[in-house]
């Protein structure tokens, strides 16, 4: 009986393995791809990139550039060249202001009294000098400001001249100590990118970043043990003299972008982008250094099998892109109008390699926001279940090992792990918020590492990667890109079923929440039914969106999702009915529910979107901030004091931001965008929603019509 069952076992895995990957992908096209993925390639790629501090406009960025180049051509890849972007701290690029250069020949910091010590060098580990520092040569004394964000944290000490040691936010820091103080630079231990794990080892030297919009200062960084032996010594009767000495300069150079291409057969069919960040510090291993090798890896594998004839070239040509983080993507948007209009998909890669077991990590195959249903997930969802099963299968000790997608050649072996993964809602903090937002609407399918203990760190090292897992999202990315690339309207009658039992699933998972929203004690019956009520009809249209988007995308017939949206409305009902019978339970005496914002005349108001393209957050430009000032930023209600409890708790504000002025078509009500943001992250105050759009109009990127 047990060896049947180990046969059953193995049949079904076999199985699932050879037509997971189906309706999309057929068995033959997907083991094409699987044996020809690698995990040693990208591997051996990255092991040249993790010894470049990859800051972006600078010389060893450039150099990075150069080499991927490189390999770009050597895998066949066509039109592969690099492009520069003027940037100066003023010049636009869509909405964005670009940033400034940095250049920098050495830097040091010593301890010279009472102990001879070196607490950095560029030189050597150049992640001891944060971004943006300015020239100086300083002797002078160590004073302890605390966090240093906050001007109590300066009362009673004079730290002009002097070198302050703090683990605040480092630009707060710098303009408190250095700006308003007349302080001459920073020691910092500052935290960044906080896990559970968080300062459990005070071994780590963090990445640190500098204002470079401000005209001086320096900051070297310590690791927490560092700075805590400081401190202890600072409190006691030591007097600490430090000698800092930088040479760098701050100002005008370029972003350098590069690109390549896999052309298809139809130029006028669009394109699907692959992106990723190629800038970070030394090592910058899984961030963002397995991002740019997959993605090259991806390109390796279509290009190799495409151009052997193993598989069709597509009907769409596949474009790839590295360039500095956000920055790099707008500039590269905005030079390039036409390829922005071409563009139909996006995958984007941003920490794909990180081993679980030593990063502590999950990969994430991430949804688009609901602002931009789109099929795009639902592929790559697909695939990680089909390489997930493989992994699992092959763990067990089940199936081959080919099968199961591990790395064990040229002499590098990878882990034998199961894939530790998940798909998610839509996240922030990469370049898909550029290619996800409203004005540029390309659906991006988003993989990425979350948590990583070591991201932003000197132990982002390439002992964390695993090749066994490049391997894998490599073939994930190559899969999914094949797929954006060459799906027709003739494959909708197969395609169309699994999208639609796919978004029935989700709707199904919709009603959970909705039930407990109808009975939460603590709102009123009316209110609760509203908001049950909205978060199913929100869900439906989402659900209805994502199906028809494959009809969008392959030009069918516009009727082809009849049938799977009178499933979804019929799905949607039975969950009303039970909400209403539940709300009746809890004695609502009315027939329909009404939205609290109904007699708002706010809640009446349409907004329109104006002027330039992308969202209004970069990584060192925020819109509002910047056209608005402080004190008038300060005073947005969603961003700041008024934003509600749930907010506070969950930090979803900017979450919540993005989404609004995505929501904003020109049709849509404040209160209606209100009702679509409140399904996706949870009830807020219409208020809230009026409020955040007037400071938009005030700042010229939304008009009332």
């Amino acid at each position: 009986m047990r060896r049947l069952q180990l046969i059953c076992l193995f049949v079904v895995l076999t199985t699932l393995c050879a037509f997971g990957q189906q309706p999309f992908l057929s068995p033959h096209h997907w083991t094409a791809l699987r044996d020809e993925s690698s995990g040693a390639a990208p591997y051996e790629n990255l092991r040249y990139l993790t010894g470049l501090h990859r800051v972006p406009a600078t010389a060893d960025f450039d150099q990075a550039a150069q080499f991927v180049l490189q390999r770009a051509r050597e895998y066949g890849l066509a039109d592969a060249h690099s492009e520069q972007f003027p940037i100066d701290g003023t010049k636009q690029y869509g909405l964005m202001r670009s940033y400034l250069a940095w250049s920098v020949e050495e830097a040091r910091l010593w301890e010279i009294h009472p102990q001879h010590i070196l607490l950095g060098d560029w030189k050597t580990d150049p992640i001891h000098l944060a971004d943006y520092s300015h020239s100086a040569d300083v002797e002078t004394e160590l004073v302890d400001v605390g966090y240093g964000t906050s001007e109590g944290d300066y009362s009673g000490k004079d730290v002009r001249g002097k070198i302050v040691l703090a683990d605040g936010v480092l630009a707060r820091v710098q303009e408190l100590a250095i700006v308003q103080h007349g302080a001459a630079g920073i020691v910092s231990d500052m935290p960044n990118q906080t896990t559970a794990w968080s300062g459990l080892d005070t071994t780590v030297v963090r990445w640190g970043h500098l204002n470079a919009r401000q005209p001086s200062g320096f900051a070297f960084m310590v690791s927490r043990q560092t700075a805590e032996a400081l401190r202890s010594r600072l409190r006691g009767t030591e007097t600490v003299i430090l000698n800092a000495h930088v040479k760098a300069t701050v100002g005008p150079g370029y972003w350098t972008v590069v690109t390549a291409t896999i052309p298809g057969t139809d130029s006028a069919a669009g394109e699907i982008v692959y992106s990723c960040h190629l800038d970070h510090e030394r090592p910058g291993a899984n961030d963002n250094g397995s991002g740019c090798v997959t993605i090259l890896e991806s390109a390796r594998i279509l290009a190799r099998l495409i151009d052997s004839g193993q598989l069709q070239r597509p009907k769409r040509t596949l474009r790839f892109v590295w360039g500095p983080e956000v920055e790099g993507t707008m500039a590269f948007l905005a030079s390039h109008p036409e390829i922005r209009q071409r563009l139909r998909a996006n995958i984007h890669m941003d920490m794909v390699g990180g081993d679980p077991f030593k990063n502590k990590s999950v990969f994430h195959v991430t949804g688009t926001p609901w602002s931009l249903p789109s099929f795009v997930t639902d592929v790559g969802a697909l695939f990680l279940d089909t390489i997930r099963a493989a992994a699992s299968g092959y763990a067990a000790g089940e199936m081959a090992a080919d099968t199961g997608i591990v790395e064990s050649r040229a002499g590098g072996q990878g882990t034998r792990n199961e894939l530790v993964a998940d798909v998610t809602p839509y996240s922030s903090g990469s370049d898909h918020d550029d290619y996800d937002s409203s004005t540029i609407a390309v659906p991006s399918l988003y993989l990425r590492d979350w948590p990583d203990i070591y991201i932003h760190t000197d132990h982002d090292s390439l002992d964390q990667i695993d090749a066994t897992k490049l391997r894998r999202v490599a073939l994930l990315g190559a899969a999914s890109g094949y797929v954006y690339a060459s799906v027709t309207a003739q494959q909708l009658p197969t395609l169309l079923p699994f999208l639609t039992a796919q978004a029935e699933a989700r709707l199904a998972q919709a009603f959970g929440p909705a039930q407990q929203l109808v009975d939460d004690p603590q709102v009123e019956a009316g209110a609760a039914w509203y908001e049950a009520r909205n978060l199913v009809d929100q869900t439906l249209q989402r659900e209805n969106a994502t199906l028809h988007s494959i009809v969008e995308f392959t030009g069918g017939p516009g009727a082809a999702d009849a049938n799977g949206a009178k499933a979804l409305a019929d799905q949607a009902a039975g969950f009303q009915h039970w909400l209403d019978a539940q709300t009746r339970f809890r004695g609502a005496k009315a027939t329909a529910p009404t939205a609290s914002w109904a007699s708002d005349p706010d809640a009446k108001r349409v907004p329109i979107r104006v002027g330039e393209f992308g969202p209004l957050t970069y990584q060192n430009d925020n819109v509002l901030l910047a056209r608005l000032g402080k004190d008038r930023y300060g005073k947005i209600k969603l961003i700041n004091s008024e934003a509600t409890p749930m907010l506070n708790v969950r930090d979803q504000s900017e979450l919540y931001a993005y989404e609004i002025v995505n929501f904003v078509n020109g049709k849509r009500t404040v209160g209606e965008i209100r009702d679509a943001v409140s399904a996706e992250y949870g009830p807020l105050p219409v208020n809230l929603v009026a409020d955040y759009l007037q400071a938009c109009v005030e700042a010229g990127a939304v008009q009332w019509k």
